[in-house]
């Protein structure tokens, strides 16, 4: 492998005992119609399908480009599955379509969700995550969640920081009520954190601090 596939490979998570006899169930994926999915999508011819799939955002185009190098990889597909998810803040159930479906060379099949890291922590995008994590483990496929520069949700999850920063950043955020990560400068310098330490304690105290539309808001769970 090549440094950049041993990296894409290493961001893969296979549940135990993963299925490997998917090559029936990846040809008859269908991609979704750009109208149900409410976007505009492009379209990138690849090497490995000899046609066209499509992409929402540059980031996706470029995790696609690097797939399709992969010698691990034998077809690529988008936008192809639907996961329906019980919703925490209404009654309905969404839908949820990950970005990239990849068929491996030993019959595996993987899901992809390409997010810039700041946007793992969203409040909706947490609900996807643990809809596609749920979603792999019943089905025994590979799943990734990674940004542009192939950091992980996994790698997210494992951010040190003590419990005493965590808890100064809670109430950072309780006395403004609302603030960006560029207003976090002062309280990262001071404390000598980065915007994925900020990200973590996000996540890790999701039920006290939310991250929607840009702002990271105090909004406590029993409120």
């Amino acid at each position: 492998m090549t440094g950049l596939e041993k990296v894409i490979y290493s961001k893969i998570i296979f549940p135990f005992l993963p299925k490997k006899k998917c090559d029936n169930f990846f040809n008859k994926l269908v991609e979704i119609p750009t109208e149900d999915r409410f976007k505009e999508s492009k379209i990138l011819i690849i090497n490995k399908n000899k046609k066209g799939v499509t992409y929402d955002s540059p980031y996706e185009k470029e995790i696609i480009e690097d797939l399709d190098g992969c010698g691990f990889v034998k077809k690529i597909k988008t936008q192809s599955l639907i996961i329906n998810y019980k919703s925490k803040v209404s009654i309905k159930t969404k839908k949820y379509y990950p970005d990239i479906q990849v068929l491996l060379e030993d019959g595996r099949f993987v899901l992809i969700e390409v997010k810039p890291f700041k946007e793992m922590v969203n409040n909706h995008n947490i609900m996807k995550h643990e809809a596609l994590e749920k979603y792999c483990k019943r089905n025994r496929y590979g799943y990734a969640i990674v940004d542009y520069d192939y950091y992980s949700f996994e790698d997210l999850k494992k951010e040190k920081v003590s419990r005493e920063i965590q808890d100064k950043f809670i109430n950072f955020v309780k006395r403004k009520k609302e603030v960006t990560f560029d207003e976090c400068s002062t309280f990262k310098k001071n404390n000598n954190i980065t915007d994925y330490q900020i990200c973590f304690i996000i996540w890790n105290n999701r039920n006290n601090i939310k991250y929607q539309q840009h702002k990271i808001m105090y909004k406590k769970e029993e409120e």
